[in-house]
């Protein structure tokens, strides 16, 4: 196994979460706008402007323009938008002006504008559609509106979504047993443990999702996906080789906690029962319907094995459309995309008190269910997060869908997040009056 201490004490500069460490002593965003940062030009590339697989993650800001490049870092899977002409997107009153003067009073007594929020939470893109139109979309640090970016944990979503379909067709069994679909796993961690709490994150293994220590196995997680690399590394290089290797921690279905390996486990299944790879699942049921305008793509490892829990790239306005089709309770470009009962599923949520044990910062009342994150507030808003500031939020209630991508030095959700539920509160409000 890897001694990743040297890896980790680097990586820890990007992971650690400033309330346990102080404030952070990364630039502000404005200062290092992508179009100045001029990684990667030139034949060849300046040794100071190139970077790799090895350092994206660790020498900030080079995430900023990896996280709109990962295919040209990683191998990864086309997800086809198909033959058919992009779905309208309609445009509305172009309300920017008064959205970035909006004031919004932080939980600390502390006010900012909207426009300072974006600054604060490190925004690359984003998009507001209200009523079904598009009033606002800013792209302070993309190379261009075609760019497809990383969205990390936003991934699980799309795999949660994938896997509720094919129990809706009866396909997969929520209550059946982890191991009668991957045996392969009949001596790890989720042996005992059923595909729904599998969705929810109630199934329990041994394993710590905490970027900033070195010796979490989020980090062999990372560097056996291939999401890093590291010359002392010499445990496994594919998920399949991973996944069995992580052992049972305590009882599933009592405790919530938010681990990736639950979606890469999630994914294997949906091979296994449907007989086809992540993406195409999702170009056949969801991107090919949408009318989306650009391809997306997902990530892989060294045997072409999708991570399910974290490889999604998509572009800003194809992600407004997807969010749409889940505001509109899931019909969009002239069709039923997926089952209005699954949406309601989802809006339905989890254990909400064994996600209050979890203590998730600033989701006071959320739970997580089927790889989303719900808020059971009387919106109906739910959502799909990744770390270093991937957003796509649906508030069905408020006729409101925000997608905001992001390059936040810090990879953690629990350092913008509250600041984040508060300014989508302020505007939902602005919006609806």
């Amino acid at each position: 196994m890897l001694n990743a201490v040297g890896f980790a004490a680097r990586h820890a500069r990007i992971a650690c979460a400033p309330e346990q460490a102080g404030a952070p002593s990364y630039p502000p965003s404005a200062s290092i706008k992508l179009a100045d940062l001029n990684y990667m030009q030139g034949f060849p590339p300046a040794a100071d402007k190139q970077i790799t697989r090895a350092d994206y993650l660790i020498d900030y800001p080079k995430l900023r323009w990896a996280f709109q490049h990962m295919r040209e870092l990683i191998p990864s899977r086309q997800i086809s938008r198909g033959p058919q002409a992009a779905s309208l997107l309609p445009e509305g009153e172009n309300r920017e002006a008064q959205i970035n003067a909006l004031q919004i009073n932080l939980q600390e007594g502390e006010s900012i504008s909207f426009s300072e929020f974006l600054e604060r939470s490190y925004a690359d893109a984003l998009l507001i559609i209200d009523q079904g139109q598009v009033i606002y979309q800013a792209y302070p640090n993309m190379a261009d509106e075609l760019s497809p970016h990383m969205l990390w944990s936003v991934t699980k979503s799309f795999t949660g979504l994938i896997a509720r379909m094919l129990m809706h067709e009866g396909l997969l069994d929520g209550q059946s047993q982890v191991v009668a679909h991957i045996p392969e796993l009949a001596d790890s961690g989720w042996a005992g443990a059923s595909v729904q709490q599998v969705l929810d994150m109630t199934a329990d293994v041994k394993y710590s999702e905490v970027y900033a220590d070195g010796t979490s196995d989020v980090i062999h997680y990372g560097l056996s996906a291939g999401i890093t690399q590291s010359s002392e590394w010499q445990g496994p290089t594919n998920l399949y080789e991973y996944l069995p290797s992580i052992g049972a921690d305590r009882a599933h279905g009592e405790h919530f906690a938010y681990r990736t390996v639950h979606s890469e486990v999630l994914g294997w299944i949906i091979r296994r029962v449907s007989g086809k790879d992540l993406a195409q699942q999702v170009t056949e049921r969801i991107w090919s319907k949408l009318g989306a305008e650009q391809d997306a793509y997902i990530l892989l490892d060294g045997k072409g094995t999708e991570w399910a829990g974290a490889g999604l790239n998509a572009t800003l306005r194809d992600l407004g459309r997807f969010a749409e089709m889940l505001r509109q309770g899931g019909r969009y470009n002239g069709q039923q995309i997926v089952p209005q009962e699954i949406i309601a599923e989802i809006q339905r949520g989890g254990d909400r008190a064994a996600f209050a044990r979890f203590g998730r910062q600033g989701m006071e009342g959320y739970s997580y269910h089927d790889q989303w994150w719900v808020s059971h507030n009387s919106d109906g808003v739910f959502e799909a997060m990744g770390v270093h500031g991937q957003l796509i939020h649906v508030n069905p209630g408020a006729q409101l869908s925000v997608v905001r991508l992001g390059s936040h030095p810090v990879a953690s959700n629990d350092f913008t997040y509250a600041m984040t539920r508060r300014v989508l509160e302020a505007l939902a409000n602005l919006l609806r009056n």
